[in-house]
């Protein structure tokens, strides 16, 4: 016999957010920044990761709605975070590109 548990918590679907683009832009973008920048963007990425792989690993269902949208809240927080230091970053130098990384963070979300 089916558990009205288990119907509700059968049809969920776990989202991901996958960073491997954005991985990928900051390693090309390291090469021309300077050690205290590379610093800051791997400081809030490995925070980004780190609210990643937790809203990754905990599934949405009904009885714990708020929690995730509580974490991905954060998540989008943590991501304008990285889009704000990307951008000051480009002020200070303009001979880096940050668009690659701009748009890598805002597939993100999507």
């Amino acid at each position: 016999m089916i558990k009205f548990r288990d119907l509700l918590t059968e049809g969920t679907t776990e989202r991901r957010i996958n960073l491997m683009r954005v991985e990928a832009v900051l390693e090309n973008l390291a090469h021309h920044l300077s050690e205290a920048d590379q610093k800051k963007l791997a400081k809030t990425f490995v925070e980004l990761h780190e609210l990643a792989c937790s809203l990754n690993e905990t599934p949405q269902t009904i009885f714990n709605t708020e929690q995730w949208r509580l974490l991905n809240m954060v998540l989008a927080g943590k991501v304008a975070e990285l889009r704000l230091i990307a951008e000051d970053i480009a002020e200070d130098n303009k001979e880096v590109d940050v668009w690659p990384l701009a748009t890598a963070l805002d597939t993100v979300l999507i």
